[in-house]
């Protein structure tokens, strides 16, 4: 009779092809849990949120796409089409009924970029992509209410969108590791879906392409670069034939690109000198948000540049270049969001880089990565505690503390109530000089191709592009709303006191008559 083989001493679970699940896997395992349990909890905080102006032009314009119109002509909105394109998808699959549960596209997208972290080539060992993902998973998870992370807006949405092209293409060509076709035709979607958020990203989202397309032409791994184009190929047919349907290109040209840079432009001071001040540390109020990208960014640098080859070292030199860029208005606060999720995302990235060029053994990066992934998310939630949030500068308890709130739904409060007395369903009201989340509380559209005035609105109607007029007080003269609601107690930077309201306010002399009891609307006098 054969006795039975005993393993020998110091074999290990593993080498019986069971997994090795010790203290350190354990701990892995707990840390895990805990990222996803946060991430979790603050999603469902930020499904409850409160709102800012964007969000609501942006459910407002998918609704009215759903309704039938067109972008960038029936409605007219200075952003890039992927957000209304986003928008309007919910409402086709979900109806009108919780508008707010568009917010759950941004956890979603969130998920995705995880998923392209723990997918990259760029590391060899399945911990690593792991540490690399709760890294970023447990960033986004301390600043998703304190930086509106929740809210249907671009700028989150570009930084998913760009934490997957790098991981799924730009940083494995950093660190001469391949990238297979589907990553990297998922990449190519990628840049066009980035560069239909808003065109201000173009020239930083080129620059961070162009870093890796140069490496991998030097080491004639065409194959990626020709998966690379396919998706490319591929995310501008989809936007085309969208467009064909739902926009007008030339008035996407004019209304987003043309309108920004000649009468936007200069009401944010946009320009080289404004860029490069916004460069500058500040730890006060909104500012902390750029330089704490800024700080990760810088050290994530530092740690890809180790022990790197002269020609990786300028690719990754001009590919941060590129992400700086992405902040090219030098906004602050929750309009820099794409940076900060970047950081998270290459924090990451870099910090099990490092530890893989230390020559940390590709299967177990759990003796000193797995401490520095832990107290990186710590450091992360810490930093939060310094900030205020964007854009209602409440700290960090303020913000979790908050009572949650049913937001884009018809109210019943007194003027609401008049409205829909006064403007039967499907008629239009226009609301001044800026509250879209108005026209779904009075559960009314607004008129054919204006939501809102605002100064830019008249700078451009001076000198419009011909063939695209834009003038709200012609417009008047010519097809009025029956109601017009004018608030200016509840602008706070009082923009209906400034001139280029005076045409406005002769409108509504003219044409209009006050309510009574209802200083604040203006029905049409009867012709």
């Amino acid at each position: 009779m054969t006795s039975p083989t005993l393993p020998k001493a110091g074999q290990t679970a593993r080498s019986k092809g069971f997994p090795d699940l010790g203290r350190q896997g354990g701990l892995l395992a707990v840390f895990t849990l805990a990222c996803l349990t946060f991430f979790g909890w603050t999603c469902w905080k930020g499904l409850w949120f409160l709102s800012f102006c964007d969000e609501g032009e942006h459910l407002l314009g998918g609704r009215m796409l759903n309704e039938g119109g067109k972008l960038y002509v029936s409605y007219v909105d200075t952003h890039g089409p992927l957000i209304f394109m986003l928008s309007q998808l919910y409402g086709a699959l979900f109806g009108w009924h919780f508008p707010q549960g568009a917010r759950l596209f941004l956890p979603l997208l969130a998920l995705m970029s995880a998923a392209s972290l723990y997918t990259t080539s760029a590391l060899p060992g399945r911990r690593q992509r792991l540490l690399a993902s709760l890294i970023f998973v447990g960033g986004l998870a301390s600043y998703w209410l304190m930086d509106a992370f929740y809210m249907v807006s671009f700028y989150a949405v570009a930084g998913f969108l760009t934490v997957g092209l790098l991981a799924l293409f730009v940083v494995p060509a950093w660190l001469d590791k391949t990238p297979s076709a589907l990553p990297s035709a998922l990449a190519g979607l990628c840049l066009i879906l980035i560069l239909a958020c808003a065109y201000a990203y173009g020239p930083g989202a080129l620059l961070i392409v162009a870093s890796a397309i140069w490496l991998l032409a030097g080491q004639k791994n065409y194959r990626a670069i020709r998966a690379f184009a396919g998706g490319v190929l591929v995310g501008v047919l989809l936007l085309a034939l969208w467009f064909l349907r739902y926009a007008d290109l030339g008035s996407f040209v004019v209304f987003h690109i043309l309108f920004n840079q000649i009468a936007y432009a200069p009401f944010i001071h946009f320009g080289p000198g404004t860029f490069l001040l916004s460069l500058l540390p500040s730890f006060q109020g909104e500012a902390f948000y750029p330089t704490l990208a800024h700080i990760l960014l810088g050290g994530s640098l530092s740690l890809l540049l180790y022990r790197r080859p002269k020609r990786n070292r300028i690719a990754i030199l001009i590919g941060f270049a590129g992400i700086i860029l992405l902040n090219a208005r030098a906004a602050v606060g929750f309009k820099d969001g794409q940076t900060l999720i970047v950081a998270f995302a290459l924090a990451g990235l870099a910090l099990m880089t490092f530890f893989e060029r230390r020559g940390e053994p590709a299967g177990k990066p759990i003796g000193k990565a797995l401490p520095c992934a832990i107290l990186t998310v710590m450091a992360l939630w810490g930093s939060s505690h310094l900030a205020t949030n964007t854009p209602f500068g409440w700290t960090y308890r303020d913000t979790t503390h908050k009572p949650p709130y049913t937001l884009y739904q018809p109210v019943n409060d007194a003027l609401s109530q008049k409205v829909r007395t006064l403007v039967p369903s499907g008629q239009p009201i226009l609301m001044l000089p800026y509250m879209p989340e108005f026209y779904w509380m009075a559960d009314r559209r607004p008129p054919y191709g204006y939501y809102e005035y605002l100064p830019w609105d008249w700078v451009y109607a001076q000198h419009p592009i011909p063939g695209y007029p834009h003038d709200l007080c012609q417009s008047l003269l010519k097809d009025p709303p029956p109601l017009i609601v004018y608030t200016p107690e509840s602008d706070p930077t009082s923009l209906t006191v400034r001139p280029f309201f005076a045409c406005v306010r002769e409108r509504l002399n003219s044409l209009y008559m006050p309510v009574e009891g209802f200083p604040s609307l203006h029905v049409l006098r009867p012709r």
